[in-house]
């Protein structure tokens, strides 16, 4: 083996342990536990462009660790109007599927490539060869699951077809969320 292929080699196998610590941490390390929900909601609406881009941000990196992509989808719903929190929410669930895909592309397609059993190849080629409806049609039926994403990372779609597929299948139920999401939070929170 080269030194490069076996540097890079490593470089991926420490970018993936920390990947695992990093989902670990927020799992377990309770990294989130002590945030009060009316303090974040004033800072994120008095910080300007910052609150956006801090959430759209904290979308993208912590959804593919195992935040759920819910859990952002109806904050958003509560900290802005739905003119706002609607467009931000698709852009996060977005970006988080694109950093989702961009680092099982990185760290793992050429070894599952290597592997992958002769029975499903042809679901691999017709990834590729029809990327842009299959990702349509699982984001459609399984949201933002997170093993799905990684699965299509390492997958021979493209990228183009995949943002595509992944956007417009997002939109639907992120568009209900938004809208009835946070008013059912209110609603539950009202009688507490």
């Amino acid at each position: 083996m080269k030194p490069d292929r076996a540097r890079a080699k490593w470089f991926k196998f420490v970018l993936g342990l920390l990947f695992l610590v990093a989902v670990v941490a927020v799992l377990f390390g309770g990294l989130y536990g002590d945030l009060d929900a009316a303090q974040v909601r004033a800072w994120l609406q008095a910080s300007g462009i910052w609150g956006p881009l801090l959430f759209l941000l904290a979308f993208a990196i912590l959804q593919p660790i195992g935040l759920s992509a819910h859990a952002f989808i109806i904050a958003a719903g509560l900290v802005w109007p739905p003119a706002l929190a609607l467009p931000l929410s698709w852009a996060g669930a977005t970006l988080a599927g694109c950093t989702a895909f961009a680092f099982a592309r990185f760290v793992g397609r050429e070894w599952v490539q290597d592997r992958l059993p002769e029975r499903l190849q042809g679901y691999d080629e017709a990834l590729a060869t029809k990327g842009f409806r299959t990702v349509l049609v699982l984001r459609l039926t399984f949201f933002t699951f997170g093993p799905m994403q990684l699965m299509l990372g390492v997958s021979k779609v493209r990228l183009g077809p995949y943002v595509l597929g992944t956007a417009l299948g997002l939109f639907p139920l992120l568009a209900a969320e938004t809208l009835i999401g946070a008013s059912l939070v209110d609603w539950l929170l009202a009688g507490s």
